[in-house]
């Protein structure tokens, strides 16, 4: 069948009968411009850092430092050896002593980028949004290249997408009613208790007893079964340690670019100023109470609503955090995946919406870039347009008409 028009004949179907949608080819040049560029701005982020530090210049070198100093019967914890993370982690450092630093530091690299692609799936999963296996590889590529993450699985090594990958398989594990193994998840996030300061209490402040006590549970476990094996004195020297770095917010004035929440934006521009700190303390109070307001209301894992709520509960942590680094960011994946549904999906947000949460998405993805080439917080703005957004979309609180809270 065939449309005539004027001498022209249109072909609508084929010849079989069977209708098939108009051939639209699978990359645009938009994209293909977008997504070749972020390769080569990911690039730039890796040359330039080996440039400056070289191939040993990383947190994974002092991990593994840490835990060959363990395995010999050496002290671990000293402010010169720069190693601040709990004794439980040794446990898991101690295995990768059995390769040599590179294989280790490559093995380690892999895994945390298997992490990061794992949680931004987990995050799409917990929208109910299976993505195509097309989207699947651009959103991969987009991932990997992007400044943090760089930053963290090929070149510094850090604990940042372990972190990233407790909070989104908690969130998966509270969407199916696992709350006391959702907890246990959670605590694995006290890697850098830097970055878990509001999942405790958040558990708290909602009442989820089963979830506090695998929570408490796990945090105990950890500690009975690596006690005996690294001895009270790393736990002593642990927490001596950690009191004498306690003023670097303050008195490490090069540690203030490399921060990317509120304490990095004053005190960059007011450098050892208490005054600068107590504002950056009080704004991060404010921010906190916010996501308070947010949280009332009804536990419903399964709820945009919820998905979002946990978005922001990363975002708020980024901006009060004062010892997060750059590479912490990866910790925004889920809050960009939950704001590209929002984009993509219109009976999600409304269509007026939909050009913000795009906005807020691209703000969060060129703003670490922006830091690196001008040496300025554009993170913090960009991580509050987001939570604005993200705020703004979230559909509004719905009681049942029984509602245990």
């Amino acid at each position: 069948m065939a449309v005539t028009e004027g001498s022209t004949s249109i072909p609508t179907r084929p010849s079989d009968g069977i209708e098939r949608p108009a051939f639209r080819p699978s990359l645009s040049l938009g994209l293909f411009c977008g997504l070749v560029l972020a390769g080569l701005a990911g690039l730039f982020v890796l040359l330039a850092f080996y440039t400056r530090k070289g191939a040993y210049g990383s947190d994974w070198q002092t991990f593994y430092d840490a835990a060959a100093r363990w395995r010999d019967q050496r002290r671990v914890y000293t402010v010169a050896a720069g190693f601040f993370n709990p004794p439980p982690t040794l446990l898991l450092l101690r295995l990768f002593t059995v390769l040599p630093y590179m294989p280790s530091r490559i093995l380690w690299g892999a895994l945390s980028a298997g992490m990061l692609l794992a949680s931004g799936w987990l995050s799409a999963r917990a929208l109910a949004w299976r993505p195509e296996s097309r989207i699947l590889v651009l959103g991969a590529w987009w991932i990997l290249v992007s400044a943090p993450c760089v930053l963290l699985a090929p070149l510094t090594g850090n604990w940042s997408g372990l972190i990233l990958l407790s909070f989104s398989l908690s969130l998966y594990l509270l969407q199916r009613g696992h709350e006391s193994w959702a907890g246990a998840t959670l605590a694995v996030t006290l890697v850098k208790p830097q970055l878990a300061f509001l999942t405790l209490p958040l558990l708290l402040y909602k009442r989820r007893w089963r979830a506090v006590g695998g929570y408490l549970g796990a945090c105990v476990l950890s500690v009975l079964v690596s006690l005996p094996l690294v001895g009270r004195q790393a736990f002593g020297d642990y927490f001596q340690v950690q009191r004498s770095v306690a003023d670097w917010t303050l008195t490490n004035n090069p540690l203030q670019l490399d921060v990317p929440g509120l304490h990095g934006l004053f005190l960059q521009h007011w450098p050892g100023s208490v005054a600068a700190s107590s504002v950056a303390n009080l704004l991060s109070l404010g921010l906190v109470g916010l996501l308070a307001c947010y949280w009332r209301g009804p536990w419903r894992p399964a709820s945009p609503r919820f998905v979002i709520g946990w978005s922001l509960l990363l975002v708020v942590t980024m901006l009060g955090s004062s010892f997060a680094h750059s590479y912490d960011l990866v910790l925004l994946i889920p809050p960009c995946v939950t704001l590209f549904v929002l984009g993509e999906r219109a009976r999600l947000l409304r269509p007026d919406r939909r050009t913000w949460a795009r906005a807020a998405l691209i703000g969060l993805y060129v703003s670490p870039y922006l830091v690196l080439l001008f040496r300025q917080h554009f993170v913090v703005p960009a991580m509050l347009a987001a939570l604005a957004v993200l705020w703004w979309s979230a559909p509004p609180v719905v009681r049942a008409a029984y509602d245990p809270e």
